[in-house]
């Protein structure tokens, strides 16, 4: 991820960043693509993704779906296994 200082930046997953000593001035505009352009955003530090920035709906449904993927493991653990090999939880 090469980056123009002072600007947000799109990786080729859609994802834009910022990167984390440029965070300051950047944070509003960074917001902005996550909330109105409905992107996942993430700080970077020496190319490498940080912390992500999205919206209240997408960390919502993540962690509804984080709570039903884990009730599955609990109740299947076998299967779970099998799908997922030995993911921490």
């Amino acid at each position: 991820m090469a980056t123009e200082k002072g600007s947000i930046q799109t990786a080729e997953d859609g994802v834009v960043w910022a990167p984390m000593t440029d965070a300051r001035a950047l944070l509003t505009g960074l917001i902005r693509e996550v909330r109105y352009g409905g992107k996942v955003g993430a700080f970077t530090e020496r190319g490498s993704r940080q912390a992500y920035v999205v919206t209240p709906a997408f960390y919502e449904q993540a962690t509804r779906e984080h709570a039903a993927l884990e009730r599955f493991r609990a109740q299947h653990p076998d299967v779970y296994a099998a799908e997922f090999g030995d993911l921490p939880g």
